[in-house]
């Protein structure tokens, strides 16, 4: 399951070489879609501009507020990583921060971290295994002040020790936990988990001991920029870059800010506008490759919401087509992709099954079974106990919302729903409408990782409280805890494929959310730039980026 398998077929997609793929002319690769250069063929300097939907509100990417994909992206230029994803996206030790990651025995399960001789923190001081016990200390659950964003891993481990030296770290677990290799990615330093405060608070304004190939130079939020310069003490190989600017820009401005020379590249996504322009700009490339994301609709489960009720929750699912909403968003750009059968596992690696067919399309069941509830329909709309049928779906004010939400609304008006839509700015997206549960629908793109069953299991948690980790919607599945339990301490992949199939069942048969569409892979580039573009399953890759001489 954690082999990095091309997701080309599940596409629906081929791959064809292009000599020449400025100005109009792409491919989709098996593999990363990034121009590769030795660093002998690229110019020392220059700046790589990247567009961001957002700064985030607080910088610490383990704080439930700072899990985001732009975190993510600063994470891998500015932080530790104990494993890198690789172009087949198998993860491998980063050698840069440790020289030997290994599972040292299974009864009980120890991990031994040696971590490199040079490998320092902003501050001067050198990176030890105390960074990595005050990172398992915050995360593991036992003080429930550190507002984490899961603690997935971390609860499995008994203690963190210190080894032979203090560059060696001994974790040893209470449990067997089969994706050991996604703890610490990334790491943040001891400042940061020393207390609660810090861990929350620290980081609000932006990250202050760093230690990467990159440094944090500015943050203008009044600008919503955020700058980093390369780090000169940095001791891995020497970044081409001088700086990589991340700049808040809406989608629809960033066609004419590449063509204009303003930005660099930009993610296409779903959206036929960006992907039509790309095509016509002299200088630009269009780079694809599969990735490890895919659209969906999060149903509201909590208490008191109108979907709280199981019924209706799956029969509405039913009225949704994925593959209508897939050959409408991605139709132009990915001909003939597949709508995404699975809520775990991404299409293309081995343990992927379609369990689609547990839950099916069927406007016509849907319909029966909103008769059988007693939702009838007066007028276009039905109506219960003198309540319409009306669902507030929320989408990112984007081309790519906007497309998902005319689709669903039509489909859920043909058994008789209305779907208010509410299109909202993607900066309040997540703080305002998408951690409170504010909304009954809403869509939204999930990033999965190379340890999907790990990595998925906050999407399913038992809410407590305000808490809910990534479950956003709520919905409580019976049975699919002790699945996860199960699955997360079993090592042989085959045992583990089936478990996780069993968890998909079960999502499906509750509607937990609804799959939609896979990503693109899609990226526009400014045609000189290499080492970057379309990563498709390996790690950003900003301290290798470069532009041709």
């Amino acid at each position: 399951m954690l082999g990095g398998l091309a997701l080309a077929i599940a596409l629906g997609i081929t791959g064809c070489a292009q000599p020449d793929r400025a100005g109009g002319e792409h491919s989709v690769t098996h593999g990363p879609d990034i121009n590769p250069q030795s660093p002998q063929a690229l110019r020392d300097g220059g700046d790589l501009r990247v567009p961001i939907d957002a700064l985030p509100s607080n910088f610490n990417p383990k704080h439930v507020n700072g899990a985001r994909v732009v975190t993510y992206q600063f994470a891998d230029a500015i932080l530790p990583s104990a494993f890198l994803d690789t172009a087949d996206g198998v993860p491998a030790v980063n050698e840069n921060y440790f020289s030997s990651i290994e599972l040292v025995s299974t009864a009980p399960q120890v991990v031994r971290y040696v971590i490199a001789e040079q490998a320092t923190w902003s501050n001067g001081r050198s990176l030890t295994w105390q960074d990595l016990r005050g990172h398992w200390a915050a995360m593991n659950g036992a003080d429930t002040r550190f507002e984490v964003n899961n603690n997935v891993g971390y609860q499995d481990v008994a203690d963190v020790a210190r080894g032979a030296t203090d560059r060696e770290a001994l974790l040893t677990f209470t449990r067997p936990f089969a994706d050991w290799q996604g703890l610490f990615r990334p790491l943040v330093p001891v400042e940061v988990t020393a207390t609660p405060e810090a861990f929350n608070k620290s980081w609000i304004a932006g990250p202050t001991v760093t230690s990467g190939a990159f440094e944090v130079d500015r943050i203008d939020t009044t600008a919503k920029v955020v700058t980093l310069r390369r780090n000169e003490k940095w001791w891995g190989t020497r970044p081409k870059l001088d700086r990589v600017i991340f700049r808040v820009l809406a989608p629809a401005a960033r066609a004419d800010e590449l063509a204009n020379g303003g930005i660099d590249v930009y993610p296409i996504g779903g959206d036929i506008d960006l992907f039509t322009r790309a095509q016509s700009m002299q200088g630009v490339q269009i780079r694809q490759a599969v990735e490890r994301r895919a659209g969906q609709l999060t149903f509201n489960g909590g208490a008191g919401a109108l979907l709280s009720d199981e019924r209706l929750r799956v029969a509405l699912a039913k009225a949704i087509d994925p593959q209508a909403v897939t050959e409408v968003v991605l139709g132009p750009i990915v001909p003939g992709a597949q709508a995404v059968g699975n809520h775990i596992v991404p299409p293309g690696y081995a343990g992927y099954r379609d369990n689609s067919g547990v839950a099916p399309h069927d406007p016509a069941a849907a319909r029966a079974a909103l008769d059988a509830q007693g939702w009838t329909l007066d007028g276009d709309v039905r109506v219960k106990d003198g309540r319409p049928l009306n669902l507030r779906l929320v989408v990112q004010a984007t081309p790519t919302g906007r497309t998902v939400s005319g689709v669903v609304a039509e489909q859920l008006a043909a058994v008789g729903a209305r779907a208010q839509v509410e299109s909202v700015p993607v900066e309040r997206f997540q703080d305002t409408y998408l951690q409170p549960g504010n909304f009954d629908i809403i869509a939204f793109e999930w990033t999965k990782s190379p340890y999907p069953i790990s990595h998925d299991r906050p999407v399913f948690q038992i809410p407590e409280g305000a808490k809910a980790g990534n479950n956003f919607g709520r919905v409580v599945v019976p049975g699919i805890q002790e699945l996860y339990d199960r699955a997360i301490a079993e090592f042989d992949p085959v045992k583990r494929d089936a478990l996780a199939d069993e968890i998909d069942t079960l999502a499906w048969r509750y509607a937990h959310h609804l799959p939609l569409y896979p990503e693109s892979g899609a990226y526009a580039v400014r045609a000189g730039l290499a080492n970057y573009g379309a990563r498709g399953l390996g790690a950003y890759g900003f301290a290798a980026a470069g532009f041709m001489q």
